[in-house]
């Protein structure tokens, strides 16, 4: 599934997620991904894309078991980010999670990768 958005910056938390030991181990035993830390957050601007992604999420995905209930589940899938960087999209499954964005984990920075800033558009190309 192709989609698009714009790179937004979030709020620090996906340093806090990527460097945490069960997050960690699971990413990289399901997709050989030792995290970066951090996430590069994707925001969904138009209508196809929100429609694409609702699709992608409608497929099981692999699941992230957090080791307590003081984490919730997520469900990623893998991605390949403007044809160049390969990671995993991490969808944590909480209520009001907002439904125009995406998170991505990879082994490298992807902004720095590939010189992205707050607004600039990235493609997607996501496994499900």
């Amino acid at each position: 599934m192709t989609l698009s958005g714009v790179v937004a910056s979030g709020r620090g938390e996906g340093a806090f997620f990527t460097r945490t030991e069960w997050a960690r181990r699971q990413l990289i035993d399901l997709f050989a991904i030792d995290p970066y830390p951090g996430t590069l957050n994707v925001i969904l601007r138009d209508r196809a894309a929100r429609s694409a992604w609702r699709q992608v999420k409608a497929a099981k995905g692999q699941i992230l078991e957090p080791p307590d209930a003081g984490w919730c589940n997520a469900r990623c899938y893998k991605v390949t980010v403007s044809g160049a960087v390969r990671g995993a999209v991490v969808l944590p499954e909480v209520a009001g999670y907002p439904a125009d964005q995406i998170e991505i984990v990879a082994a490298i920075g992807i902004r720095e990768r590939l010189g992205l800033a707050d607004g600039d558009r990235v493609t997607l190309e996501i496994e499900v």
